[in-house]
């Protein structure tokens, strides 16, 4: 997988939390684009997109292999609430944040690259 696509299925990622997380969502989010300037923030976004993306792998090879569109449904739901666990089990960052984050780098190219470059750093050799 490249790391664009990585990045995008962390933006993604972030939109099916937003999903399956409305009442968190209730308040005003935050900004995105402020969250990046926080030490710190990027780094765990970073990782947390690169536990997302496991989480989805994972969950992608298994749904190839699932016929029945009800039992892909439930399997749907189960990778969306493990999308949601693996984020908010990630140090330094929140699902809000996360999700902030997330629509900053699919608006803003400069923070993408940003993100882009920080992940393929840290992502482990495939």
């Amino acid at each position: 997988m490249t790391f664009k696509t990585t990045l995008t299925a962390a933006v993604l990622a972030s939109g099916l939390a937003l999903g399956t997380a409305p009442a968190v969502l209730a308040q005003t989010p935050p900004d995105g684009a402020v969250l990046v300037q926080e030490e710190g923030k990027l780094d765990s976004f970073v990782m947390a997109a690169l536990a997302v993306d496991e989480v989805r792998n994972t969950y992608v090879a298994q749904l190839q292999t699932i016929e029945d569109e009800t039992a892909q449904q439930a399997l749907i739901e189960e990778a969306n609430a493990a999308i949601v666990q693996a984020i908010e089990n990630a140090e330094g960052i929140g699902l809000e944040e996360y999700v902030a984050i997330g629509e900053a780098a699919s608006t803003d190219p400069e923070i993408a690259a940003q993100l882009e470059s920080m992940m393929r750093e840290r992502a482990p050799a495939q």
